[in-house]
């Protein structure tokens, strides 16, 4: 069980620092690369308003996080044991309530052969923290690449990329979203694994 809370744990960080890139009204699907000072990690996502499916390969072992914002829970599947944990998200700092305060357009570039804005821009949480960073933004309205840093709970700033790749703009759908059927759910505090 240390390694699948491990995993939780590591997992949890794919959906955490990126709060601000789940603010797009747009829904779509690609393959997400998130660096954190260096260790990369590679999953793939489906997006849709309030709602965010994140699934990969983490420690040998495959995981699915589901954050559904508009329900104030974030679900993790772990699928080889058809189970799952819960965390009641409503005090954290999630896609809905991370504030953009300003952003100021820094100028194009191009990205996965397209031409995207890139912005600065400073973002408030929840608990009245104040953050700055960057984001490049393609014509469709999707955040292909961010960087900002992110306070772990030891206090350190970490520096944060992402980037998605293989992007297709659509509808997802909506059973994406949901626990399977006939999935188990075991009693895990995902809240204490939270690494902020």
């Amino acid at each position: 069980m240390k390694t699948i809370a491990r995993s939780l744990v590591i997992a949890m960080l794919c959906y955490l620092p990126q709060a601000h890139a789940i603010l797009e009204g747009v829904s779509y699907s690609a393959t997400r690369v998130m660096r954190i000072d260096g260790t990369e990690f590679v999953t793939r996502v489906n997006h849709a308003p309030h709602m965010e499916r994140i699934s990969g390969v983490i420690g040998g072992l495959e995981l699915t996080l589901i954050l559904r914002s508009d329900r104030n829970v974030v679900w993790q599947l772990i699928p080889f044991m058809s189970m799952y944990g819960e965390a009641d998200i409503s005090e954290m700092d999630t896609p809905d309530n991370i504030q953009i305060l300003s952003r100021e357009e820094v100028g194009n570039e191009r990205i996965n052969d397209e031409v995207v804005i890139k912005y600065r821009a400073e973002f408030l949480t929840r608990g009245g923290t104040r953050h700055a960073g960057f984001y490049w933004e393609n014509p469709a309205g999707v955040h292909v690449r961010s960087e900002f840093p992110f306070i772990g709970r030891d206090g350190t700033e970490k520096k944060v990329e992402l980037e998605l790749r293989d992007l297709q703009v659509g509808a997802q759908p909506t059973t994406l979203f949901e626990v399977p059927a006939g999935f188990t759910k075991i009693d895990v505090d995902l809240a204490s694994l939270l690494p902020i």
